[in-house]
């Protein structure tokens, strides 16, 4: 249990700080560019890396905050027997797409191992990384709420 909101509460933590870190780089480049005329060539490149790792780890946060994939108001509208197996559904789908970014995120890896950042020397891995990372992550959260419900029907007698 304590690991498991020790992963969730990293990745959030990670989050936060790649936002702020976003937020500096792009103030950074606007100031440098449109003050100072004297545009940074690195801050473009690092903007779009964090913003990758930003929207993918965001993606396994809102898995793990069960906001996710959903459309409430349609949802609401059906039956109950439907929200029932949509509530069952969704999960799989969920766990299947993970499975397509962990696979196609390493052969992006793989294709692009040798390619570099000019303005920064840094190694195109680190961009693609964030896709096969966030899957693994959303493989956990899932796997982490379906032992939840588990449980919790173990524990209620269901």
């Amino acid at each position: 249990m304590e690991l498991e909101k020790i992963l969730g509460n990293l990745v959030e933590g990670v989050c936060m700080v790649l936002v702020v870190a976003l937020a500096v780089v792009v103030f950074l480049q606007v100031f440098n560019r449109f003050v100072l005329k004297a545009p940074l060539a690195w801050s473009e490149d690092l903007a779009m890396l964090l913003f990758q790792w930003v929207a993918f780890l965001g993606a396994a946060v809102g898995v793990k905050r069960m906001r996710h994939f959903g459309i409430e108001l349609v949802v609401k509208k059906m039956s109950a027997r439907t929200r029932h197996w949509i509530e069952i559904l969704i999960p799989w789908i969920m766990g299947f797409v993970a499975l397509i970014l962990i696979t196609e995120g390493y052969n992006l890896i793989l294709f692009n191992k040798n390619r570099i950042y000019s303005s920064m020397d840094l190694s195109y891995i680190w961009t693609y990384s964030a896709i096969p990372v966030s899957g693994v992550l959303i493989l956990i959260f899932l796997i982490q709420q379906g032992v939840g419900r588990l449980r919790g029907r173990k524990e209620g007698g269901e």
